[in-house]
């Protein structure tokens, strides 16, 4: 368009001259009208035709945009045929719970001919021949975020039992925690490990003659308190009340046969490497079927560890000391008996361990009757899952004979599994 109106007078002055230049005729004005009105209308079809091509360049550049797109949208509807979506609802496996399995082998030895200590019985893993202590099958699942369940299932050569099948409630006021269900009480240091995670082969005496190897445990209900520091860095209270099936103490028989059982818990720091851990133990119930007679025990236990940071894995210490009293009400009277035992551990590298203990028990129901004995016991961890292990014990009675012992045992497990922080 400027072009054209800086050429326009030099096209329209520069044609049809006549003369001079002074002298223009009538005639020859309306022309140059003419031509400019014609030129004007060339003009304006010209910036029409401009326009319309323009528009058409934009649409065929819009419809080449669209093109492309259709195209992507194409690959991209491909892409998502190939893929699987699924929602958390259908997830079935990632409510599976974590399902474990372990096994307890072992064989003794001993010099005994006595049948109290060759059979097998609710207080002596038995002597002479390869036993199956147990298979044990755990299950453990979080159910929500307030609450978490486990089970514990043992199969043995004579049958199986739900060892322990309990569900936890989290987070309640006053810092307390819930247990429902079947478990083994919070007595002492030692009762709740399970058999294969003990320290030596067998319990102390003094457990297994007022608890039997089974433990003090029942059905019931479970509250656990994490208390202010009142007297020790961490201070711990548990209340319990359960149908119990602890015959060397507690009967498990009767209507109600609730065992009742506090345990606290005293623990310090001591340094980076070094904790001490004090606890007191109560557990109170019925002895007979008939509910008229209570049994009466009480305990104070010690646990020392030393594992230093950055060696843990190759040097260690532990020391376990544990004492128990026992009242027993009787139709003639009350019998009273206690008994103790002193456990060493000591690691020697990142696979071998060493352990000793000494023992001390009267009977509950005869505190005439007592044993003393002491273990020493040689570890090997192949793995965290494969232990083998030897071990010799003696125990002296002045009630039957004397008893030397030699034990090799084997304990294996797959899965996730692992026991309480005890």
């Amino acid at each position: 368009m400027p072009l054209l109106m800086i050429f326009l007078p030099a096209m329209l002055f520069g044609q049809d001259r006549s003369g001079s230049p002074d002298r223009v005729s009538p005639g020859s004005m309306n022309d140059h009208e003419d031509r400019i009105d014609e030129l004007e209308m060339i003009v304006r079809e010209l910036e029409a035709k401009i326009e319309e091509a323009g528009q058409e360049d934009e649409m065929r550049r819009l419809l080449a945009e669209a093109e492309r797109l259709a195209g992507q949208k194409k690959d991209d509807d491909a892409s998502l045929e190939e893929r699987h979506f699924y929602s958390g609802i259908r997830q079935q496996s990632a409510m599976n719970p974590n399902i474990s399995v372990g096994g307890d082998y072992y064989y003794t030895y001993g010099s005994s001919e006595s049948e109290y200590n060759i059979e097998r019985s609710e207080i002596n893993w038995g002597t002479g021949r390869f036993f199956l202590r147990e298979i044990e099958l755990s299950f453990e699942a979080a159910l929500d975020p307030f609450a978490r369940a486990k089970a514990f299932v043992g199969v043995e050569e004579d049958g199986a039992d739900a060892c322990e099948a309990y569900m936890q409630s989290l987070n309640w006021p006053l810092n307390m925690n819930l247990k429902l269900g079947k478990y083994k009480m919070q007595f002492g240091s030692i009762n709740r490990w399970h058999c294969h995670a003990l320290p030596q082969f067998d319990r102390p005496l003094v457990m297994s003659n007022f608890f039997s190897n089974e433990t003090l445990k029942g059905i019931g209900v479970a509250a656990n308190f994490l208390l202010p520091s009142i007297t020790a860095h961490v201070n711990e209270l548990d209340l319990e009340i359960a149908t119990a099936g602890a015959d060397r103490s507690f009967t498990s028989e009767g209507k109600s046969n609730f065992v009742y059982v506090a345990h606290y818990k005293n623990y310090w720091d001591l340094d980076r490497s070094t904790f001490m851990e004090l606890g007191l133990s109560g557990a109170a119930g019925h002895n007979d079927p008939n509910e008229e007679y209570w049994t009466y025990i009480g305990g104070v236990d010690l646990r020392l560890k030393w594992s230093p940071p950055g060696r843990a894995k190759y040097r260690g210490f532990e020391w376990w000391t544990e004492a128990l009293y026992s009242s027993r009400e009787v139709a003639e009277g009350t019998i009273d008996s206690w008994g103790i035992f002193s456990l060493v551990q000591m690691r020697l590298g990142a696979s071998w361990l060493i352990g000793g203990r000494f023992d001390y028990s009267e009977l509950p129901h005869d505190s005439a009757l007592n044993e003393t004995g002491g273990a020493v016991n040689l570890d090997f961890w192949q793995s965290e899952f494969v232990v083998f292990r030897v071990q010799y014990t003696h125990i002296a009675r002045n009630f039957d004979e004397d008893d030397d012992r030699f034990t090799v045992q084997t304990v294996w497990a797959m899965g996730p599994h692992k026991h309480e922080a005890y």
